[in-house]
């Protein structure tokens, strides 16, 4: 009676720790569904929209090659379909077969709530196997509203992170059932082989069987899977030492092994197989022949060593032989593979590389960062704190009596292998801090454990009976009520707290960004292609790659960089450059019409700009002391540069771009900056004639924005020894089609000799680089 009280109890608090996780993760939703629109969190969010939306118009099928990136080459996609298609999926049901764009917005923003909330489904299950039920309950409920899980979790978050935490740890929770049952029957091969056996294989064999099912889809959700399936085989080299050294069998261990990575081989192999594209059949970042050996590969390892520690167990062997013959054969492995597969190798090599944050690249990511370091350099904690509050230290304090606890019971397989699955991650985590979302179950599941043995500490052993007991049993209760009070100010205070903030203010799109590229949509010329990107479209749009898909999904627009980074060796050589023969090439070879700039770039994001186009962005700046504090002012260097001369200059001295559209919001005054700014890339009007000899020509205009702001432009030239010059302006005064024009007409005059003249440019002299004749003499 007692136990089905208890199992009801559970259920009941389950049931609330499962809507607390629902309305954490609605709590987005009266931003993200504002204004009868959808808002997506995040920058890749808006591609997996429109790969959904792709999918949902022609299920099954999925975008793999988009010409509307890296414009205009194009770009091979190398995301796995399977969370695409589901949040297709979910539309088509959604939508009754039929689901309008709107419908297909709302799945894919609900689809990571749903994601997220199922993930208690798994953790329960392992903490409970690994530790006990009352455990598995703080788990879940630590899951529920630790910060960094929310993040992925929330509608809105239209990625693939929350895919990839509840797979992994619904594979490693069947994997650790598998292990429990197998270990505690003591499983044999002699065991499956005999009929009726009291020792029953089901078990074991099924969750291994899940184990492996649940693996392979992990590798058609995210190019990454293979840490999730190497990790099992990195598990297993441990377990069989440890075995060894206990002096018992691991038999227990090849059989779920085997079974697990069998699975996952059988349900790979085809799909893989009909997905290999030419020129990336050995590719880690499709799907490709690549999956179907690295899995064959740790499936033959297994099995060679299984027998390994069979032998070593057999013959009474030192335990230690077995790591030291396993070193010596993944030596000879690793060797012989790069001889005789060198591009599995060379890709199992960019992987590891790609995995632990190596690159330039990556070093210019903010979310690729190592988790201690900022991007000056300098220590930091407070990621750990945005991530998970103070649950890092209630699961650091437990983290000790894990260990513990795992050399108390002979170092049972699941405490084993929730060690290794911890550190690995920690790893990862520590290498890029974008891998604490996957720590996010770890931290969880060693919190519930950290408040099962505070809460432990504070019970009596036995109910009281005398007078004396039963007013010491009322201290022990005012000793609960105290260690509650403590962990819900410690652990569920600040954790709530936290991630109600991150909740309440999604990072969606800014509205300035979001009300350029509606212009940009609606007021630009359209181009071709953007339902079916086979073929290239009229012209692109050059950004900085953070705004690439948000320029594609919403503007419609194709773009030279985006969040794949493609392209961005160009974009950023562009906006560094100060030799406007240089940019204008970049823009010609890259067929680009549009360039658009924010503030962000000007102020937080240069450097990386600068180091990806090859230079030091301190030669950029200037150091200044000032009352003791040293500062570092941007130099002529810096306000010469594309970008500056664009964003803060309205492209003074450029003669081939123009400022078309700038948002609302005012960033800067003195001069007056927007915070969003598109420009058109045009031919330029070329005013020519005879000025004196080496003087100085310019012509200016005065430009109003389409914010009623007024500025001048003007651009300058110096005539030769013959006194003849050419100058080129990018704004017509007569026609222009934008509400950004010009208001008076050119004056241009020469420095030293004082001449100036008037003179009105057409449209159709600046779009055909038409030539206006006129002399200063």
């Amino acid at each position: 009676m007692a136990a089905r009280k208890r199992i009801l109890n559970n259920k009941i608090i389950l049931v609330f720790i499962v809507l607390a996780a629902l309305t954490m993760r609605l709590l987005s939703s009266s931003v993200v569904f504002a204004n009868g629109r959808v808002s997506f969190i995040g920058c890749d969010s808006f591609y997996h929209m429109r790969r959904i939306i792709h999918t949902a118009s022609d299920f099954p099928n999925y975008l793999t090659f988009d010409s509307y990136l890296n414009y205009p080459s194009g770009f091979e996609l190398g995301w796995p379909p399977l969370y695409d298609r589901a949040a297709a999926f979910l539309a088509l049901i959604l939508g009754w077969g039929s689901p309008d764009t709107h419908t297909i917005e709302v799945a894919g923003a609900l689809l990571p709530v749903l994601l997220g909330v199922l993930t208690l489904i798994p953790i329960y299950a392992a903490a409970s196997a690994i530790f006990e039920n009352k455990t598995a309950l703080f788990s879940a409920g630590v899951l529920a509203f630790i910060p960094v899980h929310l993040v992925v979790s929330q509608a809105g978050s239209t990625d693939h992170h929350v895919a990839e935490i509840l797979l992994s740890t619904t594979a490693y929770a069947f994997f650790i059932l598998s292990l429990k049952h197998a270990r505690s029957t003591d499983l044999s091969f002699a065991d499956i082989k005999k009929a009726g056996s009291e020792k029953t294989a089901a078990k074991p064999l099924i969750y291994a069987a899940c184990t492996g099912i649940v693996l392979a889809l992990s590798v058609f959700t995210w190019i990454g899977s293979p840490i999730f399936i190497g990790l099992i085989g990195l598990y297993a080299f441990v377990q069989f030492t440890v075995d060894l050294k206990e002096n018992r069998s691991s038999e227990y261990l090849v059989i779920s092994g085997i079974t697990a990575y069998l699975v996952t081989l059988i349900l790979i192999t085809p799909i893989c197989a009909s997905a290999v594209r030419p020129g990336f059949e050995m590719s880690a970042m499709f799907l490709s022949w690549f999956h179907v050996l690295y899995v064959a590969s740790l499936l033959a390892a297994f099995v060679l060593f299984g027998v390994l520690s069979g032998f070593v167990y057999s013959k009474k062997l030192k335990w230690w032989y077995y790591p030291a013959a396993v070193a010596a054969l993944v030596a000879v492995g690793t060797a012989a593979l790069n001889i005789f597969s060198p591009e599995f190798y060379h890709s199992t090599v960019s992987g590891l590389e790609y995995i632990s944050g190596s690159g330039a690249m990556l070093g210019m990511i903010s979310e690729a960062l190592p988790l201690f370091y900022d991007p000056n350099g300098s220590f930091t904690l407070a990621v750990l704190w945005r991530s998970f509050a103070l649950c890092f230290l209630t699961a650091f304090a437990a983290f000790g009596p894990v260990i513990r606890k795992s050399i108390k019971e002979n170092y049972a397989p699941e405490t084993v292998f929730f060690i290794i699955w911890t550190v690995v991650v920690v790893l990862l985590a520590v290498s890029q801090r974008r891998f604490t979302y996957l720590l996010s179950i770890n931290i969880s599941i060693l919190t519930g454990y950290f408040i099962t043995i505070i809460l432990g500490m504070s019970k009596p052993d036995r109910a009281p009976r005398t007078s004396k007991a039963r007013r010491t049993s009322s201290k022990f209760k005012l000793g609960d009520i105290a260690v509650i009070a403590v962990i819900i100010a410690v652990v569920f205070v600040p954790t709530v707290n936290r991630s109600i903030s991150i909740a309440s203010n999604p990072s969606v799109i800014p509205s300035d960004w979001q009300e350029s590229l509606m212009w940009l949509e609606s007021s630009t010329p359209e181009t071709s292609y953007y339902s079916n990107p086979i073929e290239k479209p009229e012209y692109g749009v050059i950004s900085w790659w953070d705004y690439g898909n948000w320029i594609v999904y919403l503007a419609h627009r194709p773009v030279v960089a985006n969040n794949f980074q493609a392209g961005v060796d160009d974009a950023a050589r562009f906006f560094v450059t100060l030799d406007e023969s240089e940019a204008n090439a970049i823009l010609d070879r890259r067929n680009v019409r549009y360039v658009i700039t924010d503030m962000k770039m000007v102020k937080t994001k240069f450097s990386y700009l600068a180091q990806l186009a090859g230079e030091d962005a301190d030669n950029f700046y200037t150091v200044q002391t000032i009352k003791t504090r040293t500062l570092q002012v941007v130099n002529d260097r810096f306000m010469n540069t594309t970008l500056t001369k664009l964003h803060v200059s309205d492209g003074a001295t450029l003669g081939k771009l123009r400022l078309v559209y700038e948002s609302h919001s005012t960033v800067a005054q003195n001069p007056e900056v927007k915070y969003v700014k598109i420009f058109e890339y045009v031919k330029g009007a070329k005013i020519t004639g005879f000025a004196a000899p080496h003087e100085n020509v310019s012509a200016a205009a005065n430009v109003i924005s389409n914010r009623r702001r007024t500025f001048e432009y003007y651009n300058t030239a110096v005539a030769n020894e013959t006194g003849w010059y050419e100058l080129t302006v990018s704004y017509s005064t007569e026609g222009g089609p934008y509400d950004t024009r010009a208001v008076t007409p050119y004056t241009v005059q020469g420095k030293e000799s004082g001449i100036a003249k008037e003179i009105t440019i057409t449209e159709e002299d600046v779009a055909n680089g038409g030539e206006i004749r006129l002399d200063l003499v």
